[in-house]
């Protein structure tokens, strides 16, 4: 069984491996085969199969530097689309005690204490200050 081992370790030295890119691929694949397991498409059985063999490409490539781009590009788009839907559930749960604005001239969010009317503002990201009407 060791023997067999060294075979793998040797055939994937040099070669890129697993990243967070391929993760992802792979959950999808995976969430995808369990739709298509009641919806039974067979477009949808292409689609996994040809995320299967990227994820397996991608991860036997010996062009370390291409896929190293590609995952940064992956983790730098994905990160500002959770960053987003971080800040919708912060702003949901704060609704009752905080408000969120923008400073107009950094486009930084603000996290405001709730009080109704104009309040002046300063802004720690870029220095600024600001007025901002608060309705509710």
């Amino acid at each position: 069984m060791s023997k067999l081992f060294r075979k793998i370790a040797e055939f994937m030295q040099d070669r890129y491996g697993n990243d967070k890119l391929n993760t992802f691929l792979l959950t999808v694949a995976a969430i995808l085969y369990i739709i298509n397991i009641f919806a039974r498409s067979s477009i949808m059985i292409v689609i996994i199969m040809l995320l299967i063999f990227w994820v397996i490409f991608r991860a036997l490539s010996k062009n370390i530097t291409k896929r190293l781009y590609e995952n940064r590009r992956f983790t730098d788009i994905f990160g500002a689309v959770a960053d987003f839907f971080k800040r919708q559930y912060l702003k949901i749960r704060d609704f009752k005690t905080h408000r969120y604005v923008r400073c107009p001239f950094c486009k930084a969010q603000l996290r405001l204490k709730k009080r109704t009317g104009v309040q002046q503002i300063h802004c720690p990201r870029c220095g600024e200050d600001f007025k901002k009407n608060i309705l509710f």
